[in-house]
């Protein structure tokens, strides 16, 4: 599935469902004024100030946490590039054809990291988690052991456990970040918490055209206005939890690996 259309179609018809709320919203309140015969809701203010002040809540806090969860992809996408380098370099103390084949290695392997994010991928609506070329990853894995192996092998040897002591936690940290890096991509929200926000949007949305029947008229740049706020906020905290498949993208740091692979001689 098109996770951009997916997105941009739930954005819609949230927009379209909060101008109905609000236009029904003020024919409930005009109503609601003509039976009691008020000129005002001002008794109903601390139930709309309650729920509205939940929603704001909600919403700063998901904003907050997606935003740490945006800031923590970019951040592992450095130590990465990072433990790549030092395993790398360390590589080189074994010497000889022996650091050659085992450098060779990690570049193969560094060069497949680069690509499986590079490939076009899709997103799974059920399991909300972006689907990865499984060939790709079944290539990283193969050359991962192979690395891991080739690196084991040599140890016995006495003049490479000096060599070994520096390099096997070295490509452990690198593929220990590469782990994180998965799991990262599957960590979001509970998915009840976006049934929240968006149940909770159309309610302020039906609260905010009752509280607009105190006036005499309606004014559709305050209810577009209203719509239109409310749904770009939801809209930029899913669009956050997917940097790789919406607008806003983390692609730009991608460079601090293709780099580390380019620096690799």
């Amino acid at each position: 599935m098109n996770f951009l259309l997916f997105a941009v179609a739930i954005a819609a018809l949230f927009f379209v469902g909060s101008l109905i709320l609000l236009r029904l919203g003020q024919r409930l309140g005009f109503r609601y004024r003509t039976r009691s015969d008020t000129e005002g809701t001002g008794g109903l203010a601390t139930v709309e100030g309650a729920i509205f002040g939940l929603m704001g809540l909600l919403l700063a806090f998901t904003i907050s946490g997606a935003l740490q969860r945006f800031d923590d992809r970019r951040q592992l996408v450095i130590q990465e590039a990072t433990a790549a380098t030092t395993a790398y370099d360390r590589l080189s103390l074994f010497g000889g054809d022996d650091a050659l084949k085992l450098q060779t290695g990690l570049k193969d392997y560094v060069r497949a990291r680069i690509d499986l994010y590079r490939l076009a991928h899709d997103f799974l609506l059920l399991q909300r988690a972006e689907d990865f070329s499984d060939q790709q990853e079944k290539k990283v894995l193969e050359l991962k052991n192979q690395l891991w192996d080739a690196a084991v092998a040599a140890c016995p040897q006495p003049n490479y456990r000096p060599a070994c002591a520096l390099s096997l936690p070295a490509l452990n940290s690198l593929f220990e970040v590469a782990r994180l890096r998965a799991g990262a991509a599957e960590k979001h929200p509970p998915q009840i918490i976006y049934f929240m926000l968006f149940g909770l949007g159309l309610g302020c949305s039906l609260l905010a055209g009752f509280g607009m029947a105190a006036s005499a008229g309606h004014s559709w740049i305050h209810m577009l206005l209203f719509a239109g706020t409310l749904t770009v906020a939801l809209y930029i905290v899913t669009d956050m939890e997917y940097p790789r498949l919406g607008l806003i993208r983390i692609e730009s740091f991608d460079h601090f690996l293709a780099d580390a692979y380019d620096q690799m001689r």
